[in-house]
């Protein structure tokens, strides 16, 4: 197209979707399905070796949810990536996952660092291996200003997911004079996720041609799933509740009082740094009682 001829604006007839990584944190795809989301797309790798780590756990609650599930993976060019490398680890680590749309390449960010020519190239490789590797088809999910200055016409034959907030109609760019899904928020409320959320508006022949491609679950399986779905979100809670704890364990406090009571001020005002995890000061005074050291 000519640049300038214009992308479509979102409209009533697009299809409501969310996207969501471990940022989203423990969610609850029940009442997300209640509030109007149809699909979602869950991170589920990123560079040559990254897995989010709600990835297993989003994507078996989520589509027991009845919520159309697809994947994308977070690009890392910039670190001198081999691309058909991130490719096959996107590929491998969905292979047999519930998904219904075609698999994201996530190009942002630092990988202008490339350049607009060897970044278009770098892409080509990944979306090309991609399909060869999964068997399924590719698209590319990437900012408006970004699309429009990094990714070139060699790219055209790939859908676009785009994203540009608080406009109703994204930006033009050379490449491109469709997008199949438009990211126009990432401020959204969803229910059952607490914070903020990405907001995704799905054209609806997109939508259609790909909803209902994998066929649909038999009762077993169906129930065979949503067993498996609850333990994992059990294990999920799980470890939830440990990395708190951990995180808990890990922060740089103040004295407890239980050390200034026993030890006094002093002590602490002749440290550099008079901060540390409960197990530091636990430390010392263990080391001051081995020394007999009495408070002033």
């Amino acid at each position: 197209m000519e640049e300038g001829s214009g992308m479509q604006a979102r409209s009533s007839t697009n299809v409501k979707g969310i996207d969501v990584s471990h940022w989203q944190g423990a969610i609850d795809w029940s009442k997300v399905a209640t509030d109007g989301v149809k699909y979602v797309f869950i991170k589920a790798t990123e560079g040559v070796s990254g897995v989010d780590s709600r990835l297993w756990a989003n994507a078996l609650a989520a589509s027991s949810a009845g919520i159309k599930v697809g994947y994308y993976h977070y690009a890392r060019p910039e670190n001198n990536n081999d691309a058909v490398k991130e490719a096959r680890h996107f590929a491998s680590t969905v292979a047999g996952y519930p998904c219904q749309w075609p698999l994201v390449l996530d190009v942002e960010g630092e990988a202008s660092k490339l350049g607009a020519r060897a970044l278009t190239q770098w892409c080509a490789a990944f979306l090309t291996e991609l399909e060869r590797a999964s068997g399924r088809r590719a698209m590319i999910y990437s900012g408006a200003s970004f699309a429009r200055t990094y990714l070139g016409k060699e790219l055209a034959g790939w859908p676009l997911w785009i994203a540009h907030y608080s406009v109703d109609k994204p930006m033009d760019n050379s490449t491109w004079d469709r997008w199949a899904i438009f990211q126009y928020s990432d401020k959204g409320r969803v229910a059952g996720i607490a914070g903020n959320v990405d907001l995704n508006a799905m054209e609806a022949e997109f939508y259609g041609r790909y909803a209902e491609e994998d066929e649909p679950m038999t009762k077993e399986e169906r129930e065979a799933f949503e067993q498996l779905s609850a333990q994992v979100a059990q294990l999920a809670g799980t470890v939830d509740s440990l990395t708190k704890q951990l995180e808990s364990a890990t922060a740089k406090i103040p004295a407890p009082k239980w050390f200034v009571s026993e030890f006094g001020e002093s002590v602490v005002a002749q440290m550099s740094d008079p901060t540390g995890t409960m197990e530091f000061w636990r430390a010392v005074a263990v080391s001051l009682r081995t020394m007999g050291y009495q408070k002033v």
